[in-house]
């Protein structure tokens, strides 16, 4: 069975046993995405979604899909309220968390130290500007550290910006 039946079937289950608070504590969850359970994500397992489709569907500064996303939600206790928190609500809530930190990196503008966060689509956009800026570098002889430094920093932030 996949989760959209476990879930139909828990909140019949649910329903059928007057368990209310489990029933609304189902539903709301159903609009999670694997990043809103920022307390129990790994490290690891933060980068494999932001690098995934969690994060390739999901705005994570707004909350809102930007393609239909249907995430399965692992069971919470019913005496837990349900969240209506983005994941980059629940980052900035818990800052001290690893998956936070890493969601806090990969909402911001793109930069050489959240490279590894983004999609791999992203990344290779950014390797190729990255190359072209490289170039162009190159066949100004003198100055080639000064034009990456800017090309990296300033330029390469804006262009990959308009990719998203």
């Amino acid at each position: 069975e996949n989760g959209e039946q476990l879930t139909r079937r828990a909140d019949m289950f649910a329903t059928d046993h007057g368990h209310d608070e489990v029933v609304r504590w189902l539903e709301a969850s159903a609009s999670y995405s694997p990043l809103h359970h920022v307390q129990v994500l790994t490290e690891r397992r933060t980068v494999e979604l932001l690098r995934g489709d969690a994060c390739a569907s999901y705005n994570l500064r707004s909350g809102r899909s930007i393609r239909p996303m249907r995430p399965r939600a692992p069971f919470r206790p019913p005496c837990a309220p349900p969240r209506t928190e983005t994941p980059y609500e629940l980052a900035l809530a818990r800052p001290d968390l690893p998956a936070s930190q890493l969601i806090l990196a990969a909402a911001s503008p793109w930069s050489p130290a959240s490279h590894r966060l983004w999609e791999p689509w992203y990344r290779e956009r950014a390797t190729v500007l990255c190359t072209i800026g490289y170039k162009l570098a190159y066949r100004l002889k003198r100055e080639e550290h000064s034009f990456v430094d800017v090309w990296v920093s300033h330029v390469l932030p804006k262009a990959m910006a308009e990719s998203v």
